[in-house]
């Protein structure tokens, strides 16, 4: 059985990862019977404003998925992305037709931001962030990290209360030790990793479905023993799909076989086996398969572009969706 656990800062993944093996009896969720997709919102127009990444549990608090959405020039843009992570009212019920949930407990306030770029940022919120259920500690403390490392000039993250940095929180996470800066959403450790100060970190998107049917690409991170070839190792994960339990799912057809994989000034040629065209859910599941390739590699730093093969030939599905050049990853996905 696989060990996961939703976040972890960098500082405390070493001595914490025996501790956070969290298993499930469940079975893996079987695919219900495809009906058409709620379309996303078309995406805004240049110059309209700014789109930022928040990072929300789903109603049952059990993963961290990430929602894009487009925030007016106004004020600062620290502050207005984390009032975002707040239970307004309007925002609870937006969340709620997704399947999700606000990050923040009702009533918290930010109460102050300070940006220091010699030293960690620091966020002071009113009590009332301390509501939160204790064991949803890793997801309340890993959305904000998550949601705020977007920003270059934030790398760390120390929480304060009141003016005051807890000695801990309710979840007996360690308040002064600062968070950061990694950033591991949604963490699962392979049973194989033994030497917790050696490991290699890769992340994959699979598929979360929304009650009116949207589906919204979520990041897992993986910590696995050290390798060599980190960008395969990401790619065989990738088609490895969601663990056993999961409210995740993958449309890349389980036994596809990754063939060969070359990185080369930018472009990434990932060939695989022909059992990858045998997808379900016509477009959308076409769609859902090919975004979860280009958002696993464009993790990548050397990636820019990816070239799909399918046994060595490009292809181009009968959904109209052309692989026989290379494609960029989105830069905006999960818009709302």
């Amino acid at each position: 059985m696989k060990r996961s656990a939703a976040f972890l800062p960098v500082l405390l993944l070493m001595p914490l990862l025996l501790l956070l093996a969290l298993c499930s009896g469940c079975e893996a969720r079987q695919r219900e019977k495809f009906t058409l997709p709620e379309a996303p919102p078309p995406l805004p127009q240049p110059g309209d404003g700014y789109i930022t990444t928040l990072y929300y549990p789903d109603e049952e608090w059990r993963i961290l998925i990430p929602l894009q959405r487009e925030l007016a020039e106004t004020g600062t843009a620290v502050r207005s992305t984390l009032e975002q992570l707040t239970a307004a009212p309007q925002r609870q019920k937006e969340l709620a037709s997704l399947g999700l949930t606000p990050l923040l407990p009702a009533g918290t306030e930010i109460l102050g931001i300070h940006i220091d770029r010699l030293g960690p940022a620091r966020v002071d919120f009113s009590s009332s962030f301390l509501e939160y259920d204790p064991h949803c500690e890793r997801l309340v403390l890993g959305g904000l990290l998550c949601t705020l490392r977007q920003f270059p000039e934030v790398e760390r993250l120390e929480i304060m209360v009141e003016g005051n940095i807890p000695e801990r929180f309710p979840g007996e996470t360690p308040g002064g030790l600062p968070l950061g800066p990694e950033c591991f959403v949604n963490l699962e450790v392979d049973d194989a990793l033994e030497d917790y100060q050696k490991y290699t970190a890769v992340t994959v998107y699979f598929c979360f479905p929304t009650p009116p049917g949207r589906i919204l690409y979520v990041p897992v991170t993986r910590a696995l023993p050290p390798v060599e070839e980190r960008a395969a190792a990401a790619l065989q994960e990738l088609l490895a799909g969601p663990r056993r339990g999961s409210p995740l799912f993958s449309d890349i057809v389980p036994g596809t076989a990754l063939r060969s994989l070359q990185i080369e000034e930018g472009l990434a040629v990932v060939d695989l086996s022909g059992k990858l065209l045998d997808y379900e859910g016509g477009r959308t599941g076409a769609e859902n398969m090919v975004n979860q390739l280009l958002l696993t590699l464009g993790r990548l730093e050397d990636v820019e572009r990816v070239q799909i093969l399918v046994e060595g030939e490009p292809v181009e599905l009968p959904e109209e969706i052309n692989l026989t050049v290379p494609l960029e990853p989105p830069a905006v996905y999960n818009f709302y």
